[in-house]
């Protein structure tokens, strides 16, 4: 198996159904598709029914909110690829971008698909406020830990499968903050990163609770960058 594809879930019936359709045209049996749901809708029906005829698509369950973070970390746990993918559950970007990030690994120890580099477009725009909060966010984490990746938060990701072995254990949040902490690791142990141009579209009916979840992320990265910051000082 030389690719594992992770999904965090959570009340996605609306959209789950063409995101699997996608990844099984374009991968078929050439990979394992994880879906991590934490639902109460009918989305573990919807992946249930995927898996009888397509084994490789499997669901793993929570009866308790795990966060994108805590579900990327369970969805691990089950995997066997040599390569992961961590994709967001509406696939935001083109099924051709999601193969492009993906056969950027062994190049780099870490793809990611980035809006904010050269040839990058924007097919379907977000509301600006989204657009302002997740530039600050980036910014604001880049400034605190010299990170170098100007989007953090683009939902779709590869690592080897070592880098994730190795920094998994550190990584301590599991909200939307987690993404920009699991890079900020990686580069601290040393691994390549490289942000890969992506076609991107905004999909209605986001999880993400723009004030509630801003703040909790804020919150997160201070909280981190103070015990990195104590770390530092100590050493």
């Amino acid at each position: 198996m030389n690719l594992s594809i992770i999904i965090p879930a959570y009340n996605e019936e609306k959209r789950v159904k063409a995101t699997l359709d996608h990844l099984i045209e374009k991968f078929n049996k050439s990979c394992e598709i994880l879906i991590v749901s934490e639902s109460t809708d009918k989305t573990n029906t919807i992946i249930l029914k995927f898996s009888e005829t397509e084994p490789f698509v499997k669901l793993v369950t929570s009866t308790k909110r795990l966060g994108k973070g805590g579900a990327f970390k369970k969805g691990f746990e089950s995997t066997r690829g040599n390569t992961v993918l961590l994709l967001d559950s509406d696939l935001p970007v083109l099924i051709s971008d999601v193969e492009k990030v993906i056969s950027s690994i062994g190049k780099v120890d870490v793809a990611v698909g980035s809006r904010e580099v050269e040839d990058t477009k924007i097919l379907v725009y977000p509301p600006l406020i989204r657009v302002f909060a997740g530039k600050v966010f980036s910014k604001l984490f880049n400034l605190l830990f010299d990170l170098h990746v100007k989007d953090t938060q683009c939902g779709c990701k590869a690592f080897k499968r070592e880098v994730l072995e190795n920094v998994l254990p550190a990584v301590e949040s599991n909200g939307f903050e987690f993404d920009a902490e699991l890079l900020f690791r990686c580069k601290k142990m040393g691994y390549t990163i490289k942000e890969v141009p992506v076609n991107w579209s905004y999909k209605p009916d986001s999880k993400l609770n723009l004030f509630k979840d801003t703040i909790s992320m804020g919150k997160g990265v201070l909280k981190l960058w103070l015990k990195t910051y104590v770390a530092m000082q100590k050493s």
